[in-house]
C-alpha cells in the first residue's frame, strides 16, 4: 500500500534535504548548492517546498517573488517557479504538479496574479510538463556569454589619499563619519585600516581600533561582493593583531543582519556577547540610527563576535 505524499513548506531545518535534491537537478556539488541556499532561505522573497513520503524527501520546488521584468508578464510583482525536481522513482504520480500548486498558492498569498517559469529548449519533458499544468509559452531567446577577466586587486593600508576615497562610501552607508558601536561614538576619520583597490577603484575596506586588549573591526564593507574581499581584509587585520601581540579580534553586528551573522561564523568567529536593547542606547548618541533594519526587522540588539588572532 502506497503511503500518502505530504507537501509542506521547507524550513531552515530542511535546508540539507532541499540541497541534496537540488544538487542532482543542477548537477552541482552539494556544498555549493547548500551555500547558495543559505542565503536564499534567509530571503523572504524565496520559498522552498518539500514532498515527503513518510520522512523521506522525494521532491522539492523553489519559488520566488520577482519585481524585475520577466518575459510575458504584465504585473510589477510576479511569482517565479525557479526549480522543480522529483526523484526518478517517484515520477508520473502527480507529485511535481502538486509541488507547483503549493508554490503557486504561496505566490498568490503574497499578492501575485501571475507566475512564470522557464526551461531549456532541449528539455522537452519539462516543456510538455509546463504545458500540461496550464503554463503557456511566451517567448524564446538565445543567451550569450563572454568570459571576463578576474579583478586584479591589491590590499594596502589606508593612508590619507585612500581615506579620501573610502570616506564618502562610508558616510553614504552610515550617514556620518561617526560610528555608534558598543555604547559610544567612534570617529572613522581617525581609524587605521586596509583597502582592497583595483585601478584606483575601491572594492572594499576595513577599519579597526585597538582597545581593551583586543583589536576591533569597526567597519567592514565590500563594494564588490562574492570574490573574497571581506575574507582577505579580515586576514590582514588578524595579522596586524598578531604583530601587536593582541590575541583577539572582535567585531559587532546587529540582530537584523542575518548575512553578517552567517558570514562571521563561517569564517571561524564565535559569539562573544549579545547586548539586548543596545540600539536604543546608541540612538541617544546618534539619533539617525533607524528603528527598523534589514527585511523590516526591528533594530534592537548588538551581537559581538570574536576570533583568536593567532588561529
Amino acid at each position: 500500500m502506497e503511503t500518502q505524499i505530504i507537501y509542506s513548506r521547507a524550513s531552515y531545518d530542511d535546508i540539507s534535504a532541499v540541497s541534496k535534491l537540488l544538487c542532482v537537478l543542477y548537477e552541482m556539488p552539494f556544498d555549493e548548492v547548500l551555500e547558495e541556499n543559505e542565503e536564499l532561505f534567509a530571503d523572504t522573497n524565496q520559498a522552498f517546498f518539500l514532498a515527503l513520503d513518510g520522512d523521506k524527501p522525494v521532491g522539492c520546488s523553489h519559488g520566488s517573488l520577482r519585481r524585475e521584468y520577466v518575459n510575458g508578464t504584465t504585473e510589477d510583482l510576479k511569482g517565479y517557479l525557479e526549480a522543480i525536481y522529483v526523484l526518478s522513482e517517484y515520477r508520473n504520480r502527480g507529485i511535481a504538479a502538486e509541488l507547483v500548486k503549493v508554490t503557486e498558492h504561496w505566490a498568490t498569498m503574497n499578492g501575485c496574479h501571475e507566475i512564470a517559469s522557464d526551461c531549456l529548449l532541449e528539455n522537452i519533458d519539462s516543456y510538455n510538463f509546463h504545458l500540461k499544468i496550464g503554463y503557456k509559452e511566451t517567448e524564446r531567446c538565445i543567451f550569450f556569454l563572454k568570459e571576463l577577466e578576474s579583478l586584479d586587486y591589491k590590499i594596502i593600508p589606508v593612508d590619507d589619499v585612500i581615506r579620501t576615497k573610502i570616506q564618502p562610501i562610508l558616510e553614504d552607508t552610515w550617514g556620518s563619519p561617526l560610528l555608534a558601536i558598543n555604547g559610544k561614538l567612534w570617529d572613522s576619520r581617525a581609524m587605521s585600516g586596509y583597502v582592497a583597490i583595483c585601478d584606483s577603484v575601491v572594492l572594499g575596506y576595513l577599519l579597526y581600533e585597538f582597545h581593551d586588549d583586543v583589536c576591533e573591526i569597526m567597519v567592514l564593507q565590500s563594494v564588490v561582493q562574492n570574490i573574497g574581499i571581506a575574507s582577505a581584509l579580515i586576514e590582514c587585520v588578524k595579522q596586524t593583531a598578531k604583530e601587536n601581540n593582541t590575541g583577539k579580534v572582535i567585531v559587532q553586528t546587529t540582530n537584523d543582519n542575518a548575512r553578517a551573522i552567517r558570514f562571521y561564523q563561517k569564517r571561524g568567529f564565535t559569539i562573544r556577547e549579545i547586548r539586548l536593547g543596545t540600539l536604543e542606547i546608541l540612538r541617544r548618541l546618534k539619533p539617525s540610527i533607524p528603528l527598523v533594519g534589514i527585511d523590516g526587522i526591528p533594530l534592537r540588539d548588538e551581537i559581538e563576535f570574536e576570533i583568536e588572532a593567532f588561529r
